[in-house]
This record gives structure tokens, sequence and C-alpha cells, in this order.
């Protein structure tokens, strides 16, 4: 069992209290984000519920009309990232809400690509964007399982593997998954420079293919951590996506991390 980290702190540590706050921030949700209620993917923010909570509930709700079985929750390593993809041998991630069950056959259909894919805990028990995500995912889709993955450093190499992985495990049943990329628009720097990171960001990613965000990284252009999930998600798409931006904000002060929503259709 993977136990919460920063329940109490991101979010509230109490049932009833999380249950109402979540049920609050969808009911908030922009009118962008309930038109259709189908995307097949989302791109959202993984800080407190106090600062990205609008954003995250504008997300989910985004695909909230979708009969969802599976989530396949997709988030950057941002402390000391190694080269990998990384899956875990949880059963079950805990939150105030209850257990969120792990698909270990959707885990050990991933791994048997071999290559970057293995087992680590360690991201998993260090990174709370994945945690974040839970209680939504509960509320929506209750009887959903997951499958939680980390990438470690953005390569295209990485995102290569990760999409064809993720087409080839999950292509009979894209009708009933979603695909959540747990990721900042930027990271925690001086104003001009993190919205120089969230304008490259939001630009990539809007213009609904994988191959120019592959070019960047190809370049090693500086992008936030979470631009390689994006791009793998984005390349599962036979056709140009639509790319929905449902909101921006950032984290105020001269010092900050900006935040995003978005929602992919293909």
């Amino acid at each position: 069992m993977r136990t919460p980290i920063v329940d109490g702190i991101f979010y509230p540590a109490d049932k009833k209290a999380l249950e109402d706050k979540v049920k609050e921030l969808l009911e908030g949700a922009g009118q962008g984000a309930d038109t259709a209620a189908d995307a097949n993917a989302i791109v959202v923010p993984h800080a407190g519920y106090s600062y990205t909570g609008a954003l995250a509930a504008a997300g989910f709700k985004s695909a909230s009309g979708r009969a969802i079985r599976t989530v396949v929750l997709l988030a950057p390593v941002t402390r000391d990232a190694q080269d990998g993809l990384f899956l875990c041998g949880f059963e079950a991630f805990q939150t105030p809400l209850g257990d969120v069950p792990v698909d270990k056959e959707k885990v050990a259909a991933l791994l048997n690509h071999k290559g970057r894919f293995s087992i680590n805990q360690f991201p998993f028990l260090e990174e709370h964007s994945i945690e974040v995500q839970l209680p939504f995912v509960q509320h929506l889709w209750p009887e959903a399982q997951i499958v939680p993955v980390h990438m470690g450093r953005q390569n295209p190499g990485t995102v290569k593997q990760l999409t064809k992985a993720l087409k080839e495990v999950f292509k009979d049943e894209m009708e009933n998954t979603l695909f959540v990329v747990s990721a900042n628009a930027s990271p925690y720097l001086q104003r001009p420079l993190a919205q120089e990171y969230a304008d490259a960001f939001l630009a990539l990613v809007t213009a609904g293919g994988s191959e120019a965000i592959l070019a960047q990284l190809q370049k090693r252009t500086p992008l936030p951590g979470g631009t390689g999930c994006a791009a793998a998600v984005l390349g599962l798409a036979e056709a140009a996506p639509r790319v929905t931006v449902l909101g921006a904000s950032d984290s105020g002060g001269d010092k900050i991390v900006c935040y995003a929503s978005l929602a992919v259709s293909f």
C-alpha cells in the first residue's frame, strides 16, 4: 500500500472535508470544462488544492462524461531524475477517501516492454504528483483502477518508448481509459523566466502533435519536467488531437510556479 504523504498539507486529511472539497471544485469548474466532457487525456497541475484545485477540477470535469475503467497517471520525477520509466509494485494507493487499486496486469504488460521500464518504488514514495490527482479519480470513477508511471529524464527515446507501450497495452481499451499528465507549466523561478517556460510549454502542447516537442527535446531546449509525459500522450493520437486550454494561473509573488489545465481529445 502506498500511503498518502501530503494529506492535510495539499488537500484535506479528513474524509468528509475532502469529499466536500472535491465536489465543490468540480461544481465550480468553468464552462469550458463541461461542454462535451469527453476528453481522452488531460494535463493538470499538482500543487496544493488552494493553488491549483480549480484547474485540476476543470481538467477532470472535461472527461467526466466518459465511462472510465482505467486511469493512467503520468508524472515527471522532479528530484534527481535518472533515465527511465518507473512503475510501482504497490497493490493500491491510499487517500482519505479509501484505496485506489493498481491495475497490476497493465503494469506487468508495460514492464514486458523492458528497455526503459522498471519497477522502482522510490519516485512514488517521494513524489506527490500522482497522489493529489487521486481524490478526483475516486469521486468521478469510484470503480476505476490506476496505472501510475513516473518518467525520469525526458528525452526523445524515452518519450517514444512510452507512447509505443501505451498504444500496444491500451489499444483495445482506449474507450474506457483516461490518460492524466500531472505536470506544472514551469519550475519555481523568477516570474519572467517561469513565464517563458510556461509559454513554451503551452505553445508546444496546444500545437497538437508530439513531433515538435520531440524536436525541442532533441535540442535539449529547457522545458518543464512534464513536457515529455505530455508528448507521449499526444503521440497516441492517430490524427492531430484537439487541445483546449481550460485555464492558467501562477503561485503569486516575484518567484513563481506557473500552472495550466488542458483537455486533449483524439
